[in-house]
């Protein structure tokens, strides 16, 4: 059997400050480690569920987050920073099932730590054919393009919520409770390190009970900056893009990659 593990930071245990997601902060070398750390577990459990292989996306920021001396040696590392429509290389319908680890809320989530939507500066919401859409979902749509199920997702309180809302038959697990963007009553690591596992083999036995994630078209996607002088800029780039008010613009297509390749120019 073989997984795909798409890996986020904001959600990972012990990460609650901004101080720790960006390169060249206090303590960003510090949850590097944190993050290093609970990959590897997601990993060893995998492996001893029977995983044949491991592919790791670093899908924090950058792509080079994830401390490569560490890492567990049953992983193949997918680094580096790729267009949101080849975010996950090697990608394709061999593989089992799909785990996103270390995730957050979707941007304007009451209560949820460090929430955002791909960008902290740029976009204050996405929807998709109406319903807002964080992270979670556009990359369970990807995954489920090449016929692969999202199967667990772990990161905060909210962002476990959001995952079952969105995802309907997901297996979740918390490793903290939000209590404000950059406040929450965190698990000590090293107890998420000794609990993470089995919620990963339970999910890993249950594979069947969740299905690939589809939203069938013609897609219109809302995309809402932070700023007018954003959505002016983008409204330029190209005939078909709807003004929606100040700072929005809609976007309409028959493909869905096409469609998310123009949201993310």
């Amino acid at each position: 059997m073989k997984f795909y593990v798409s890996v986020d930071m904001e959600g990972i245990a012990g990460v609650v400050f901004k101080e720790q997601i960006y390169r060249g902060e206090m303590f960003y070398q510090e949850a590097r480690q944190l993050l290093t750390d609970e990959v590897n577990a997601v990993v060893e459990a995998l492996a001893q569920a029977g995983a044949t292989e491991v592919v790791v996306k670093d899908a924090h920021a950058s792509g080079f987050n994830l401390l490569y001396g560490d890492l567990h040696p049953a992983a193949t590392l997918a680094a580096g920073a790729l267009p949101l429509t080849n975010r996950f290389a090697g990608l394709d319908e061999t593989f089992a099932g799909a785990l996103l680890i270390g995730y957050h809320g979707m941007a304007g989530t009451r209560g949820a730590i460090l929430e955002h939507t791909f960008s902290y500066a740029d976009i204050h919401e996405l929807a998709l054919n109406g319903e807002p859409i964080g992270e979670i979902g556009i990359d369970a749509l990807l995954f489920g393009r090449a016929g692969v199920p999202v199967l667990f997702v772990s990161g905060d309180d909210k962002t476990c919520a959001e995952a079952r809302r969105q995802l309907g038959s997901v297996f979740t697990y918390e490793t903290k409770k939000a209590t404000g963007r950059h406040s929450g009553l965190l698990k000590a690591p090293r107890r998420v390190l000794s609990e993470i596992g089995e919620a990963v083999k339970e999910a890993v036995s249950r594979r069947s009970e969740c299905k690939p994630y589809a939203i069938e078209g013609p897609y219109e996607m809302r995309i809402e900056y932070t700023s007018t002088s954003l959505a002016d800029a983008h409204a330029l780039e190209e005939d078909g893009v709807l003004r929606d008010g100040g700072r929005a613009l809609r976007l309409q297509d028959d493909d869905l990659l096409r469609l998310l390749a123009r949201t993310f120019r």
